[in-house]
């Protein structure tokens, strides 16, 4: 065996000169048992090896052309080139210009693709063409998945467009797809793989998404849901990462309904959801959010996630805001809409708009601060029934000053004294002595009192092995305050949908916490609090809402609450009101998780009761649970599960089993729901794959709750 160097010049030395280290980079070395020269062709056979540059080629037989650098070559041929080893039966390649033709190709592996062919023409640009060829980025020794298909363009680091291509695991034809782009890298612009399922009422279901990568900072699905029983759905979702702080998504869906057997077509549904983050000059925050459907029905039936579908609520608030040293100014227009399923009724409030301008304690000296609210709101309040629509237009102007002096008598007893106005201006009011409207503005001034006490604060340390690891506080408190009365006449003018509320109240309590020792500063583990209120005024207090069928009463339900959280994977949150004069629960609240939902194991109860009295006559009941949990056996399989349990009329509302299965190169997903809380339960299956860098199609509609 022997090498010979194959220069630029025809004496086959490289020239001397300038240009001498580009022509040593464009030698061409040639290893052959045998090796034959015929002019400017060097023929070679027996453990042919050619290396160029950092191209190597092996081949049984070759013939390459010193001045045209066209090579030949034949039998057991590999080509290795930087990013890809190709192996072939017959190769015709140019080593200047990279293009050539490849027949019988065995295999081309690259880092994370493998591919074959019986002709492959590459070209410049990195760009190949195949014909009868086969592809996988499945780099298993033995592919679990891969695409056959007639032709395709490939272009490595990229994407491969086939044509005409059966999708296959393990040999077995699974899908036929007339044309498909595979993205080869992060971000690629493509079909993603089709979520397919069946659901009794609505039929067979289909949902394709396309992925569309604008640019490296935005990007879109595009996404089509077929129901065969029901009608089409087209989706958008948007993104998009701009310069200074500038963010957001947006995403839109319209479903049109099928025709109806022996009815009319129902009017298409939509959905449209938004949420926006921009930073101005001089330091402004605008935001904006919009969750808005045309249709609560259409939530409750095609909405497959339980809690957008089962809560009622339309809104949008765009606010643009800025806190500088002790200031804040905010301005928002906002506009919230709920429907009440069981009564019919649909409650809306709208600011146009609402405006704030705020000061937090400014000091004055030592012990003196002063804070201010102050604000304009134009205010629109309606509800709506079968039977009536009304509504309130109300504006108002506000100044709230307060002078505030903190005090500590001593170590462990807090003091906060405070005395300040409530100035407001009403642009509209009821006409003197009459319940009729009227442009007549209206100003009111109050003064304002208020004490906050703390304490005595009691203590005790505990110590494990002359270390201390625990420490218990009992803190008690009351909060008193108080603004002075309007006048009969004054407040006999004021517009409010609600009633005038008036400080004139204590509030008292006690809070226990547990700090724990930890190596930085103390962890609280455990809150346990407990408070209540006295309206001494109950007539303009918010007493007419916890007892309806008595507003006179002083009290207020008795709040109480526990947080514990040790910093482990176990957390508990409870919380109750509690009715001191009938002696029952108004509602209680809670929830348990152990671990979070990306954990290994993840588990989460949810649960409430709530026994809330609306008028003398009508009384609201609500008793629900709610169950959520997750498993994980890294890198093979990923569970979820839910269900929504009806403990008042003792029922399932929801139970959902979503699961992820990971088989090497494959992800094989599967979700199954039930819906009893529609109109006609449902029971739903859906099953998708994601093949390497091809993802599922999105589900806009909703996935688990967590």
């Amino acid at each position: 065996m022997s090498w010979l160097g194959l220069g630029l010049l025809a004496s086959g030395l490289p020239d001397s000169g300038p240009d001498n280290s580009r022509r040593l980079e464009e030698t061409i070395q040639l290893s052959a048992r045998y090796q034959e020269k015929n002019g400017p062709v060097w023929l070679a056979s027996g453990e042919v090896e050619l290396r160029f540059g950092s191209l190597t080629l092996l081949a049984d037989r070759l013939q390459v052309n010193s001045e045209t650098y066209e090579v030949v070559a034949e039998g057991q041929v590999t080509l290795q080139l930087p990013a890809e080893v190709i192996t072939c039966e017959n190769l015709f390649y140019n080593l200047k210009t990279g293009e050539g033709r490849l027949e019988g190709v065995r295999a081309i592996s690259r880092p994370g693709l493998l591919f074959g062919a019986e002709t492959i023409e590459k070209r410049a640009a990195d760009l190949y063409q195949l014909e009868k060829a086969w592809f996988t980025t499945c780099t298993q020794p033995v592919p679990r998945w891969c695409f056959s298909f007639d032709r395709a363009n490939l272009k490595p680091e990229d994407y491969v467009s086939l044509q005409r291509a059966v999708f296959r695991i393990k040999n077995l034809p699974i899908l036929y797809l007339p044309y498909l782009r595979y993205p080869l890298k992060d971000r690629a612009t493509g079909f993603l793989f089709p979520r397919l399922g069946f659901n009794r009422i609505k039929g067979l279901s289909l949902s394709q998404s396309f992925y569309w990568a604008l640019a490296p900072n935005l990007d879109a699905t595009i996404s089509a849901d077929f129901y065969s029983k029901k009608g089409t759905g087209l989706g958008l979702e948007y993104r998009y990462l701009l310069p200074a702080g500038t963010r957001g998504e947006a995403s839109a869906y319209l479903f049109f309904f099928r025709r109806e057997e022996g009815g009319e077509r129902p009017r298409p549904a939509y959905i449209l959801r938004l949420n926006h983050r921009q930073t101005l000059p001089a330091g402004f925050q605008l935001t904006g959010q919009t969750d808005y459907s045309s249709s609560f029905n259409f939530l409750r039936e095609f909405d497959n996630n339980f809690t957008t579908a089962t809560v009622n609520n339309r809104s949008y608030q765009l606010s643009l805001n800025r806190s500088w040293s002790y200031f804040n100014f905010n301005l928002r227009t906002s506009r919230f809409e709920s429907y009440f399923p069981q009564t019919g009724q649909s409650v809306s409030t709208a600011y146009l708009p609402q405006a704030s301008f705020n000061l937090l304690k400014y000091r004055l000296q030592p012990f003196l601060y002063l804070s201010f609210e102050s604000g304009l709101n134009n205010w629109r309040y309606s509800w709506k029934t079968e039977l009536s629509d009304q509504s309130y237009n109300l504006g108002q102007a506000y100044f709230r000053p307060v002078l505030s002096c903190p005090l500590l008598p001593a170590d462990w007893l807090n003091l906060n004294l405070s005395a300040g106005g409530n100035f407001t201006y009403y642009f509209q009011s009821y006409e003197p002595g009459t319940t009729v409207r009227s442009s007549q503005p209206l100003l009111t001034s109050q003064a304002r009192l208020g004490l906050q006490l703390e304490g005595p604060v009691l203590y005790r340390v505990y110590f494990s092995r002359g270390q201390p690891y625990l420490k218990h506080l009992v803190v008690p408190f009351l909060s008193f305050s108080y603004d002075t009365p309007l006048s009969r006449a004054t407040l006999d003018r004021i517009i409010s949908p609600f009633g005038i509320f008036r400080n004139n109240d204590l509030k008292f309590g006690l809070v226990q916490h547990w700090l724990r020792r930890t190596e930085g500063s103390p962890r609280e583990i455990l809150t346990l609090g407990l408070a209540e209120t006295v309206f001494f005024d109950p007539e303009h207090s918010p007493t007419r809402y916890y007892y309806p069928q008595d507003p006179g009463r002083l009290f207020s339900p008795v709040n109480g609450y526990l947080r514990y959280y040790p910093g482990g994977r176990f957390s508990l949150d409870l919380s109750a009101d509690f009715n001191p004069y009938e002696k029952n629960f108004l509602s209680s609240r809670l929830t348990a998780n152990l671990g979070q939902p990306d954990d290994s194991f993840f588990f989460r109860l949810n649960w409430s009761r709530n026994y809330q009295p609306l008028s003398p006559d009508s009384i609201f009941r609500s008793h629900q649970a709610g169950l959520q949990a997750g498993w994980r056996w890294p890198e093979r399989l990923d569970l979820k599960a839910q269900v929504e349990f009806d403990l008042q009329n003792k029922k399932v509302l929801y139970t959902a089993l979503a699961g992820l299965y990971h088989y090497q190169c494959l992800d094989f997903s599967f979700d199954i729901r039930v819906f009893y809380y529609r109109s006609q339960p449902e029971v739903q299956f859906r099953f998708s794959v994601g093949l390497g860098n091809i993802s599922r199609s999105s589900d806009l509609l909703g996935a688990l709750g967590f």
